[in-house]
Order: structure tokens, then sequence, then C-alpha cells
């Protein structure tokens, strides 16, 4: 049976997970916002609008990780108030 200290950890490196998915998530939308600016000034439109629509699902994703980690330190404030019950 695991013990609260083990939830605990185990929650700990799921935000770092988390956290380091995010800052790659943030490197890819800086990626296809440069990819964007190019395309633009080529004049591709159509390739210009497919990169701005990626650009808004990955900070949508960004998003979501930032939404994940608020909700993994909630689980772990319940963990650590377990842990004083």
């Amino acid at each position: 049976m695991a013990s609260v200290d083990e939830v605990i950890a185990s929650i700990n490196a799921n935000t770092d997970a988390v956290t380091e998915l995010q800052a790659r998530i943030e490197a890819s939308k800086a990626s296809a916002e440069e990819t964007f600016g190019q395309a633009q000034s080529l004049g591709v439109e159509r390739a210009a609008a497919a990169v701005a629509a990626c650009k808004d699902q990955l900070e949508e994703a960004s998003a979501m990780t930032a939404a994940l980690v608020n909700k993994l330190g909630e689980a772990r404030s319940a963990a650590e108030a377990a842990k004083q019950a």
C-alpha cells in the first residue's frame, strides 16, 4: 500500500512532467509564430492560415497544461492535508 508521502512524491513528479511539457508546447508555439510570419511575408496565405490554426491549437494546449498544473497543486494540497489528519 502506498503511503501519503509516496502519493505526494508522485504528484510532484507529475507536476514536473506537465511543467516541462508546457515549456515544450510554448517552444512549438514560438516556432509556429515564426513560421506564420515567414509564410505571410512570402504571401502564402493558405499556409499562413493553416499555421495560424496550428498556433491557436498550441495556445489551447498550453492553457490546458496550466490548468492541469493547478489541478495537480490542488491534489497535492489534499494529500498534504491527509498527512496532517
